[in-house]
């Protein structure tokens, strides 16, 4: 009987690791709790992504409103990256994200936002662009402060 004891007593302190005490949840299930935070991951998701296309739209009605809508397919393309990449970086300094979050909003590669931002502030150094980035900066932030995200 005493090794019968011993080897039980064995056993149950293989199962459970030491300095660790499995404490089961009353309420919640792991895999509950899992879908959960799943869940709680996918809404933060819609609520970045949201934000990340209503700055893209505000960028773009602005730069509507300075540039001229009649241009050639290329150029057209060519303004619509630049729509994006002021968006991202605008995204990145007056909203805070990083470049995770943006990438992840945008369907995009981390990389491809860090050269976007790279791109805007480059041309940041003309002072017309200048001052639109900081316009849609300052309307960004007004905005999500409205809807109640903090900038």
């Amino acid at each position: 009987m005493p090794q019968q004891q011993a080897i039980s007593a064995s056993s149950a302190s293989a199962a459970t690791p030491v300095g660790r005490t499995a404490i089961p949840s009353p309420t919640q299930s792991p895999a509950q709790s899992q879908s959960q935070a799943q869940a709680a991951d996918r809404a933060a998701l819609a609520d970045r992504r949201i934000v990340c296309m209503v700055v893209r739209q505000l960028t773009a009605e602005l730069l509507g409103v300075v540039g001229d809508r009649q241009e050639v397919r290329r150029a057209r393309r060519r303004a619509s990256c630049h729509v994006r990449q002021i968006a991202m970086y605008v995204c990145h300094v007056a909203l805070s994200m990083s470049y995770g979050e943006i990438a992840e909003a945008f369907g995009l590669d981390r990389t491809t936002v860090s050269h976007a931002c790279h791109v805007v502030e480059d041309r940041r150094d003309d002072a017309a662009f200048d001052t639109f980035v900081s316009t849609v900066e300052r309307l960004a932030e007004s905005v999500c402060m409205v809807a109640g995200r903090p900038a």
